[in-house]
């Protein structure tokens, strides 16, 4: 009895003590209390914000077009696939960009929008570089990436003639341009890649203000020549020194008469050749 006595007179707890924990537990429970209440009024400030904005006064009620020649404001409107009344909240402007990017004759898309009620939309429109045949009717329109923007009639305008052929052995079969390949590609799709280096030189010749030329052409050899409106060939070899070329040919052209000659050879640009190919 004596021994119990004494245990149980060393489990006796300080009162100090014993009110010191009792405060730590009250302490700890009101800041659990103030957690759960943070949480729950920042969720219900968070649905109310959210319940707010989809009302009428945050919706689509304008959406604005800029930038836009080969398409109405309404076309382009209609592509974005937002129509007005649209939750302005819930509008991803990558997803109208891609939409819009769609149209052949669009190019980079940039979509804002502006509070509380307006959609903008600004767009780059693509420039057309070059025609490409399609049939004996219809020719490819063009830009500088290979996008067909359009179909023309040919000869309708003055753009450069791109053309892939199985054999370039001269400069009359460059002039004849009869072994022209058809191009089946569709308005809107990107046009075969073996056109590119073509396409590099066209765009070289554009940044360059230089309008002589009236087709460009590339065989299976990979080798590119062109023909001047004079009816001179032009043999560049391939989009090596691009510049250097060019300065080359314009050069030659200002000092030197090609009166007696069908071929200007510009694959060594330091040592332009002129020539009966």
């Amino acid at each position: 009895m004596a021994a119990t006595a004494e245990h149980n007179k060393r489990l006796r707890i300080d009162p100090r003590i014993r009110e010191r924990r009792n405060k730590v537990a009250r302490s700890q429970g009101r800041r659990r209390l103030y957690a759960i209440t943070a949480v729950l009024v920042a969720m219900g400030g968070y649905f109310a914000v959210r319940a707010i904005l989809r009302t009428s006064i945050f919706s689509v009620r304008q959406i604005e077009v800029i930038g836009s020649s080969h398409y109405s404001s309404s076309l382009v409107a209609a592509q974005s696939g937002i129509s007005i009344g649209a939750p302005l909240t819930e509008v991803n402007p990558t997803l109208v960009a891609q939409r819009i990017e769609q149209l052949s004759w669009i190019g980079p898309v940039k979509v804002h929008k502006q509070w509380p009620g307006t959609l903008q939309i600004t767009v780059r429109e693509r420039t057309a570089l070059a025609v490409i045949p399609q049939s004996s009717k219809t020719d490819l329109e063009v830009d500088n990436t290979g996008r067909v923007l359009t179909t023309v009639a040919p000869g309708a305008g003055k753009l450069i003639k791109l053309c892939l052929m199985p054999d370039i052995t001269s400069s009359r079969v460059l002039a004849q341009s009869a072994n022209c390949e058809a191009q089946a590609t569709p308005v809107g799709a990107y046009v075969n890649a073996k056109l590119t280096p073509l396409l590099a030189v066209g765009q070289a010749l554009h940044s360059a203000a230089f309008s002589g030329f009236s087709e460009l052409a590339t065989s299976s050899s990979g080798e590119i020549d062109g023909l001047l409106s004079s009816g001179v060939a032009v043999r560049f070899g391939s989009t090596a020194q691009l510049p250097q070329k060019l300065r080359a040919l314009q050069l030659l052209l200002s000092q030197a008469s090609t009166a007696s000659y069908s071929t200007i050879d510009l694959r060594t640009p330091l040592e332009p050749v002129l020539s009966n190919w």
